[in-house]
């Protein structure tokens, strides 16, 4: 790719997420919970489908903008060295890396998991499919002692279990198994996945990465209120969870390719647990069209910001087209030439 395109992709990476960013913020608070499921989603397809341009030639909508958003476009790029695009390379190379050490950090802990017997789980298990309504094949599998329940695999569904497990309450057992059965039916899993290859491509914009945190955050509120969705007692699932993410330890290598259940982040678990036992309204009707809109205008507006060439515009708001030199000029000019 050349200099001109390379800074054009550059500018759009960074005006596609500081747009979803944007979007977030000036949603209604009571519609947040959809708009920061959706939107991140919608930034890491479009960053993505960018990205898999990026050595041809983009679609360009030239959009007119104020001349210090425009003039990005038409400043020499001669800053662009060959080493400058080395060093966005190999920042992508290491974080495609470590995503590709996390699976198999995760296919090697899975591999070496012990099934789960029992006639018990395995309708626990059915029950608890019949309830979300999600269907297929889903593996239960034993792993360490201290291990934190976790949900992983993207065509091979698992589910992992600490050892513990076996002295869990039926109860204990269905509120664990309604949250990591949550992940699978929304296909929290593929959107991770998602994310985590956007943030490999453009590991430089700080946008990607506060939507990857952001999105990880309201996926687990999203299982939390589904599970409490399902007549669970929200003070028995509160503190089962409190629970597990006091046990939890540091984050693990895999953590890439599985979402566990309690992971420890700072203030992450008490707000958790906040919105478990305190009382939500249902939306009605109406507040859920209209962020349903809402997110379908963020979708249609982040397709554009991928598309767009800004264009330095002369006149902005009724501002003289000419320049001083122009008017300069024109003021000594003889208003008669004609007549000599």
């Amino acid at each position: 790719m050349n200099p001109p395109d390379f800074a054009e992709w550059l500018l759009r990476s960074f005006v596609i997420g500081a747009t979803g960013a944007a979007l977030i913020a000036a949603c209604p608070a009571g519609w947040r919970g959809r708009v920061r499921l959706a939107v991140p989603v919608v930034v890491f397809g479009v960053l993505l489908a960018i990205s898999v341009a990026f050595f041809r030639p983009m679609p360009a909508l030239e959009v007119r903008a104020p001349a210090f958003v425009a003039g990005w476009t038409a400043l020499p790029t001669d800053w662009i060295r060959p080493w400058f695009v080395g060093v966005f390379w190999l920042g992508a190379a290491f974080f495609l890396a470590r995503m590709m050490v996390g699976a198999f950090t995760v296919w090697k802990l899975v591999h070496n998991t012990r099934p789960v017997h029992g006639r018990a789980w395995r309708s626990l298990l059915f029950e608890c499919q019949n309830a979300l309504g999600l269907r297929g094949s889903i593996r239960m599998r034993f792993a360490s002692p201290d291990f934190i329940p976790s949900a992983t695999g993207l065509f091979r569904r698992t589910i992992l279990l600490p050892d513990s497990a076996n002295c869990w309450t039926s109860e204990q057992r269905r509120l664990v198994l309604l949250h990591e059965l949550g992940h699978f039916r929304r296909g929290d899993l593929w959107t991770h996945a998602l994310g985590q290859l956007a943030c490999a491509l453009h590991w430089f914009n700080p946008f990607v990465w506060m939507l990857q945190r952001r999105l990880a955050v309201e996926r687990e509120f999203a299982c939390d209120a589904l599970v409490v969705s399902k007549c669970a007692a929200p003070e028995a699932y509160a503190t089962l969870l409190w629970e597990m993410g006091v046990a939890a330890h540091a984050t693990r290598p895999g953590a890439a390719a599985c979402l566990a259940m309690a992971a420890r982040a700072p203030g992450h678990l008490e707000q958790r647990v906040t919105r478990i036992i305190t009382p939500r309204e249902r939306a009605g009707l109406w507040p859920r069209v209209a962020d349903s809109a809402f997110c379908g205008f963020g979708a249609l507006l982040l397709l554009a910001c991928a598309s767009f060439k800004p264009v330095v515009v002369r006149s902005i708001l009724g501002a003289s087209p000419w320049t001083v030199q122009e008017i300069e000029a024109r003021l000594a000019a003889d208003p008669f030439p004609e007549s000599r």
